[in-house]
């Protein structure tokens, strides 16, 4: 080692010059089959090397479970406060055990290069150190730099397209998601299968049958935080959560009650969290070191609407492979639900109609929302107020439109005669053929609401430029002439199949009874599905109700869908 050193750490060393004062820096990428030289080893072959090398120890910085490359998603703090501490004086030195423990980025290590010139400072790795105001030195710690670049950007290139052969073979890669867990071999650490989980399983199953039946996400999710059931994505640690654990662990009676509701890997991460807290770390590095190592979290968090809605919008739990956010087929595990109930449901949630629909469970009109003002096109809702006839008091209701008052119908004889006419739809003898959808034409929809969407964007882009004059009112004309259409047309072959199961059931001889079996809820679904009634200005003089102003505008018509191949 001595006769690597050149003449200038060598006097430093001999003490002809100011003392060598380095930091120990140790760093680890997330690493679970153990493989990789852990952050204690790194730091217990830095003070040896400090010792052996009379250099006084100014810090010890770790970051574990940390990447140095440029696709790194979080900033390494304690690697900040080397370079502190080097930028103020406090330290002339930093060792890694290698270069890549630095970094293995180049602009980042040009940074660090060009601080320890300023500061006449020296990089120590590979049991050498490196004299940045020598030029031979620099030479040799840039060339490490460029390899450990060169070596992550090999790795990248690896792992794609171990992922994307993993992917069109139907195997997993990645997180695991809720419902199905991983079985591991115990000996190699390699993944057996994916089962479906004997808890979360029914739970995801169960919010699909809901939302599919028409009941609201919030609902759900509400009623699943009543009975307790864990959700996905839990809390994130932070340092009150591992501060909570620290206090409960100190009395046993506290601690065997919460160990007792916690599953395995639940119990593993509480530990681990005790572990380094016992090893002096603070409850600030211990919370990050658990979200970077995506340990389970010991408290319960809560579910929400969205919660539910994307536990229940998973392609994975119905069996099936996603790539780059597309469906390539299916996988090599059974699915909680069928291919068919995720089309299904992803046709019925990514409908536009449907945007902003919050039925909760407070709704008290059947026909607020979903009907419209034939006058203006926006929904009428139900409007309740008590007045007086003949000197008594008197509750009125009426469907009403709220943007200019534009029609007004009495509530209940305008709900009977919308129902009416629906059960008679249903009862029909090509009923059954009406409310038909077939697999195929539910991933067909899925496709349809996605075109929508972005030809949705494309005129909404148009729009802009047209508002901020970039574009002619006449070329956005044009423009919308050849878009309209071909949305229109997408989002009616989405509408075709987007059938809320509780309308199988309603199919046929039996509809009103099981009509009057639905909730509320659940009956504004299936208007929603198959119609969009319209209040109109009646044209008939005098008092009564006037079935003439309520025009029924059907969705499960088969209209002609024009060609979406044509430009004009």
């Amino acid at each position: 080692m001595t006769k690597a050193l050149n003449r200038r750490v060598s006097r430093s060393v001999a003490g002809e010059l100011p003392p060598l004062r380095g930091i120990i820096y140790a760093r680890a990428s997330k690493d679970r089959r153990g493989r990789a030289v852990s952050v204690k080893s790194q730091v217990a072959v830095g003070h040896r090397f400090f010792k052996q090398h009379n250099i006084v120890v100014v810090a010890v910085l770790v970051d574990n479970h940390m990447s140095a490359s440029r696709y790194a998603r979080a900033e390494r703090q304690e690697y900040k406060e080397a370079l502190r501490l080097l930028v103020t004086g406090e330290a002339n030195l930093l060792w890694t055990w290698e270069s890549s423990r630095a970094t293995r980025e180049l602009d980042v290590f040009v940074q660090l290069r060009s601080i320890l010139i300023e500061v006449g400072g020296y990089f120590a790795y590979d049991e050498r150190i490196y004299d940045m105001n020598d030029p031979d030195d620099r030479m040799d710690t840039a060339e490490d730099a460029v390899d450990a670049e060169k070596e992550t950007e090999k790795l990248r290139k690896r792992v794609r397209r171990g992922v994307e052969s993993r992917a069109f073979a139907g195997l997993h890669h990645g997180n695991d998601w809720y419902g199905h867990r991983k079985v591991y071999d115990e000996r190699t650490g390699e993944i057996v299968r994916i089962e479906r989980d004997p808890v979360q399983g029914p739970v995801a199953k169960e919010a699909v049958q809901r939302l599919l039946g028409g009941e609201n996400g919030t609902v759900i999710a509400n009623d699943f935080n009543r009975r307790e059931i864990s959700c996905p994505h839990e809390l994130k640690w932070i340092s009150l959560h591992v501060e909570k654990l620290y206090q409960l662990s100190r009395d046993a009676e506290s601690w065997a009650r919460l160990t007792a509701k916690l599953s395995p890997e639940q119990v593993d991460a509480a530990v681990q969290a005790l572990v380094w807290l016992k090893e002096k770390e603070s409850p600030q590095t211990v919370a990050r070191w658990l979200r970077e190592g995506r340990y389970a979290h010991v408290f319960p968090g809560r579910w929400s609407g969205a919660k539910v809605r994307a536990v229940a919008s998973n392609p994975a739990l119905a069996g099936l492979r996603l790539y780059q956010g597309e469906i390539i087929g299916k996988g090599t595990w059974t699915g909680v639900i069928t291919p068919a109930q995720h089309y299904r449901l992803a046709a019925m949630l990514g409908d536009p109609t449907r945007a902003g629909k919050k039925d909760g469970d407070r709704v008290k009109h059947v026909l607020s929302g979903v009907m419209l003002c034939d006058v203006c096109n926006v929904p009428v809702y139900g409007v309740v107020f008590d007045t007086t006839k003949n000197g008594r008091p008197v509750t009125r209701r009426f469907y009403r439109c709220v943007q200019g008052g534009h029609v007004s119908r009495q509530k209940e004889r305008t709900e009977a005669f919308v129902i009416e006419a629906v059960l008679t739809r249903l009862e029909r003898p090509d009923a059954e053929e009406l409310f038909r959808v077939e697999v195929d034409a539910m991933e067909d929809a899925t496709r349809a609401l996605t075109e929508a969407r972005e030809l949705r964007a494309r005129l909404d882009g148009f729009t802009d430029k047209a508002a901020e004059g970039e574009l002619s009112p006449e070329r956005l004309a044009r423009i919308e002439a050849k878009l309209l259409p071909k949305i229109e047309a997408a989002e009616s072959r989405a509408r075709q199949v987007t059938i809320a199961p509780t309308v199988a059931g309603l199919v046929g001889p039996g509809a009103r009874e099981a009509w009057a079996r639905l909730s509320i809820v659940q009956q504004r679904e299936v208007l929603r599905t198959i119609v969009r009634p319209r209040l109109c200005r009646s044209t008939r003089k005098g008092p009564g109700f006037d079935p003439d102003a309520i025009r029924m505008v059907w969705l499960t018509d088969r209209p002609e869908v024009p060609d979406m191949g044509q430009t004009g």
